[in-house]
């Protein structure tokens, strides 16, 4: 039905899915779990074979549990916590011209029965719960946190963005599956104290964690500093803007003093 001055067919601002040229990493847990011989665990009939395989049974268990010694049973053996973080495109473009990721925390954070269950387990003397069961747990939680259903429903296509700077990979600082030799990790690494490390342009947040979104026209007004893989433009010629009003300053000041001197 048409009636009145509206003609258009979509009154909500939407967008169809990009192509965002970026496939997921593929972390398989299996593969980067350490072995039993690995841990000290072998096969035998004596009595410091059997205690290494108890000591390889309470090994696994932390490692689904905790990601880390819970006695000193395990103490001292190589743990480490599954999972990888990384970057991932959205297919949207920030106010500045740069294409906007999302950041993906997929190493346990230790919090996946609440902070307060956290800091309990701390003053007992317990690691924090950064095992594979809680780390599924808190992956659970983000997908099924309705805000961002909500923002893609709901929210514009316009969106103001802030850049970061992340700790990406896994655990051990690998970028790479040493199994296969497929990246995790793609784009410029940068290793801060041995960490690898990613900055990208992501979804600007309002102190109470909403997203920051722009009017169309304060979005589509707003100048265009970055390319899309989020580097600075480059200013046409051989110097930039600012080091063009320094030289500019600096003739017009030579030229004042000229004058000046012309007229005494």
């Amino acid at each position: 039905m048409s009636g009145g001055t509206e003609q258009r067919g979509q009154i909500l601002p939407a967008q169809e899915a990009p192509d965002i040229g970026y496939v997921l990493p593929s972390y398989d847990f299996a593969g980067n779990l350490r072995t039993p011989k690995s841990v000290g665990v072998s096969r035998g009939g004596g009595l410091g074979d059997i205690v290494n395989a108890g000591k390889g049974i309470a090994y696994y268990a932390d490692v689904i549990g905790f990601g880390g010694p819970s006695t000193s049973f395990t103490q001292g053996m190589p743990f480490d916590k599954m999972g990888i973080n990384f970057f991932t495109k959205t297919g949207m473009q920030c106010s500045n011209g740069a294409d906007m990721w999302t950041y993906f925390e997929g190493i346990p954070t230790g919090e996946a029965l609440g902070s307060s269950l956290k800091r309990a387990m701390e003053e007992m003397g317990y690691p924090a719960l950064q095992g594979l069961a809680p780390g599924i747990i808190e992956d659970a939680q983000s997908a099924l946190n309705p805000r961002n259903i909500f923002q893609a429903a709901f929210g514009n296509v316009y969106p103001e963005c802030e850049q970061v700077t992340k700790p990406v990979g896994d655990s051990r600082g690998l970028i790479k599956d040493p199994n296969n030799g497929e990246e995790w990790v793609k784009g410029k690494v940068d290793y801060v104290n041995g960490r690898p490390m990613q900055t990208r342009w992501v979804q600007k947040r309002k102190p109470n964690g909403s997203p920051v979104y722009l009017p169309r026209d304060q979005w589509e007004s707003a100048p265009k500093t970055h390319n899309p893989d989020g580097t600075p433009k480059q200013v046409s010629g051989f110097m930039d803007t600012g080091r063009t009003s320094l030289l500019v300053a600096i003739v017009l000041g030579c030229l004042a003093l000229v004058v000046s001197r012309s007229t005494r």
